[in-house]
């Protein structure tokens, strides 16, 4: 009983998920945060801070402590003391314990890591830009895939209305067939543009599938049964112009400067410039600070001694403390080659900076100018299928009235249908347009 209790309460969480309907800020938001290639990116970002926290850390004092515990065994010879005068050879048998704290503490390195922790901070403000970047890049992916779906799935509407249309058209030209208004052959006509409106249903049907998979895909869901989406239910009609962004976009320079891509490119160029005063350290002298505690406990096993081990332990210990001075003088032109190879690396980081800044404004000027003609597109398919749908109220009263022809109005219905499917191009290709626009313009 339970686990039927139980089969049937996830049957109907199953069924709970299938009927959710995803919105366009809800499939933007999932991908963000269930894209492997966003993850990598904030993997990235964790990366560089651990690298900028050792290098901030490098300035600290090390310190080691190592132990040793030896034995030795066999003779030795001694040649001054007692065993000199007495025996020659005497039994070495002992145990040798010692233990030596060192602490090392850099004074001076030529700027090295001063210069290393501002380029590693750069390169943490890279992989944080890089990260809003790939975001921004991925809601376009989206939105395109999104609407491509929305677009697939007003086709399939459209064909679904021309099918009802000629399923309508046939019961009345039967109608007027059985009357003897008409001849068989309207009836056969009528029966095949049906024939053909339900067979670009059926098509229309397996487009907006597969619209559907590929978004699905996008997302990385675990299944795809029962995915759909809502409709967008902004009207292209009531927006504000894209000159009305563009013209905020261009009044702010910082637009273009801000822009994730940009900012990586100017942090890399900071970076590799930081990079070159870190190759230049290896031109100076470097200076550290070493100091070392020693100390041990020496035991002959065939003799006596006085002292025991903390005696001895305490009374052997020594201290040393000094400054280690390293003054480069060649090192087989490795600086040079290594100053040389940084100034290659930030000239070509400034190289790309400028054709990022280039490329940049070349995408948010076709963006603006496609959805300025998207907007005129819509416009015109508007009226257009105004006009349509006039012509064919029309020509459907004629052909009822006796005074058109099946053929005429079929064409009409054609017409419609045709004007109805670039309204549906018009419309979406005008919100993703006016989307990808605002992306660019940081909105």
């Amino acid at each position: 009983m339970i686990l039927c209790q139980l089969s049937i309460v996830s049957h109907q969480l199953s069924i709970a998920r299938a009927q959710h309907i995803w919105t366009y800020d809800e499939c933007i938001q999932y991908a963000i945060d269930n894209n492997i290639d966003m993850k990598q990116k904030a993997v990235d970002i964790e990366m560089q801070k651990n690298q900028l926290n050792t290098t901030e850390n490098d300035w600290l004092p090390s310190v080691n402590v190592v132990a040793a515990q030896r034995f030795s065994f066999g003779n030795a010879f001694a040649s001054t003391g007692t065993m000199a005068s007495s025996n020659k050879v005497y039994n070495a048998d002992l145990s040798y314990t010692n233990a030596t704290a060192d602490l090392e503490m850099p004074v001076f390195d030529g700027f090295r890591r001063k210069n290393q922790k501002l380029a590693d901070h750069w390169s943490v403000q890279q992989a944080t830009a890089s990260l809003l970047y790939a975001r921004k890049a991925l809601t376009i992916q989206m939105a395109t895939y999104y609407l491509q779906a929305l677009y697939e799935r007003g086709m399939m509407e459209v064909a679904q209305t021309q099918v009802e249309t000629s399923r309508q058209l046939c019961e009345k030209t039967k109608t007027l067939v059985d009357d003897g208004r008409n001849p068989k052959s309207d009836l056969a006509d009528a029966e095949a543009q049906l024939a053909a409106d339900e067979y670009e249903l059926t098509e229309a049907q397996g487009r907006y599938k597969i619209a559907l998979l590929t978004l699905s895909q996008l997302l990385n869901l675990e299944t795809v049964e029962g995915f759909d989406i809502a409709d967008i239910t902004e009207d292209p009609s009531t927006l504000h112009p894209p000159l009305d962004l563009w013209s905020l976009a261009r009044q702010e320079p910082s637009t273009i400067e801000q822009y994730p891509s940009i900012v990586a490119g100017k942090a890399l160029v900071e970076k590799n410039r930081y990079d070159i005063e870190t190759a230049r350290a290896g031109y100076y002298p470097k200076v550290d600070f070493r100091a070392s505690l020693n100390t041990y406990y020496l035991n002959f096993f065939h003799e006596s001694h006085p002292d025991g081990f903390g005696a001895q332990w305490w009374n052997n210990k020594s201290e040393v403390v000094g400054l280690h001075l390293t003054i480069p003088v060649f090192d087989r032109f490795s600086t040079r080659n290594n100053i040389r190879k940084a100034k290659m690396a930030h000239t070509k980081s400034q190289l790309a900076l400028e054709d990022s800044r280039q490329q940049l404004r070349k995408e948010m000027d076709q963006a603006y100018y496609n959805a300025l003609n998207a907007q005129s597109k819509y416009a015109s398919a508007k009226k257009s299928e105004e006009a349509s749908q006039l012509s064919c109220a029309y020509e459907k009263d004629k052909y009822e009235a006796g005074r058109s022809t099946l053929y005429d109005l079929t064409q009409a219905n054609q017409r419609l249908k045709k004007a109805r499917e670039d309204a549906v191009q018009a419309k979406y290709e005008n919100i993703i347009r006016r989307k990808i626009l605002e992306v660019y313009v940081g909105q």
